[in-house]
């Protein structure tokens, strides 16, 4: 039994003859005949039988139409699911990412890429970098972004963006007026801090340090986004990554400039063992025109247009 027998027995019970059949499949008469009794004897099964000068399907006949219509619709399915994944309009995309590109930066990118392919899945995890570096060697992800810096040995990683830290303070707030902060003007103010092992935290210390300066550590967290949340309730400063800031400026926050800058860079992390997805490669393009947006906004906000 093939595929040709069934579009032959199909076009048959369709049109009621042999005849229009034919002519509905573009075939001979006879050719047309020969391909159901071909399967009248691999599926030994009586189709039609004759009534007159035409023909006239049998109960069994009628039983296997209607599977057989059955089995075309699945298989118009599968024709639609493939045009479907090659015009990349399904499919699923996973994602993994430390907080400060998981929760302001991904969801607006995202959002913008399922507004253009909205039947495809997307799932994002926010972790701590440690976790995301352990999801990235399972390879059970498409994407993953964590910080860096780029290490000689990480083949399955690449430089994905680099910014200066930037001092986050409260709407209003005296040092506001600034064009930019220095480690002096924080000392002795309430400062929100990253936790200790956070890549930031770490640079910030050290610039403090080599100032002799001792901001008054007031409150601990371990997201940047929470930082940004407690200085735009006015509990205190601090210096975060403007990928985490971006969202709360103009909302009770204000960005300046850092002085000594605090560079920060993120790395994108893709399988090593198995191709990129058509999917995948579809989302990176949005996702660096968004990247790019984000950091032309970066410079507007730091210099005043809150």
């Amino acid at each position: 039994m093939n595929l040709r027998q069934i579009e032959v027995f199909q076009a048959v019970m369709r049109t009621g003859s042999i005849t229009a059949g034919a002519e509905l499949l573009n075939l001979s008469q006879p050719a047309v005949s020969r391909q159901i009794e071909r399967l009248e004897q691999v599926s030994k099964l009586k189709l039609f039988r004759r009534v007159g000068r035409g023909i006239q399907p049998t109960p069994e006949g009628m039983a296997f139409y209607e599977e057989v219509k059955r089995a075309f619709v699945g298989l118009e399915n599968l024709r639609h699911i493939a045009d479907t994944i090659s015009n990349f309009n399904t499919g699923h995309l996973r994602i993994t990412s430390i907080s400060a590109l998981g929760f302001g930066f991904l969801p607006r990118a995202i959002t913008r890429f399922s507004k253009q392919y909205p039947t495809v899945d997307v799932s994002l995890q926010v972790r701590s970098a440690g976790a995301v570096r352990g999801v990235t060697a399972t390879q059970e992800f498409d994407l993953g972004f964590l910080p860096g810096p780029l290490n000689a040995g990480d083949q399955h990683l690449e430089h994905f963006a680099r910014v200066d830290g930037i001092c986050i303070l409260p709407s209003g707030h005296p040092l506001a007026k600034k064009s930019e902060i220095l480690p002096g003007d924080l000392s002795g103010l309430p400062f929100i801090g990253l936790v200790k092992d956070d890549v930031t935290r770490r640079q910030v210390d050290q610039i403090f340090a080599n100032a002799g300066v001792k901001p008054k550590l007031h409150i601990e967290t371990q997201y940047a986004a929470t930082v940004c949340n407690f200085v735009a309730n006015g509990a205190g400063v601090s210096i975060v990554s403007p990928f985490a800031a971006l969202d709360f400026a103009g909302h009770g926050l204000v960005m300046r400039p850092f002085r000594p800058t605090v560079k920060l860079d993120y790395l994108m992390a893709r399988p090593s063992l198995r191709p990129q997805s058509a999917v995948t490669s579809r989302f990176l393009a949005v996702l660096k025109e968004e990247r790019d947006s984000t950091l032309a906004q970066f410079n507007m906000a730091a210099v005043g247009c809150d």
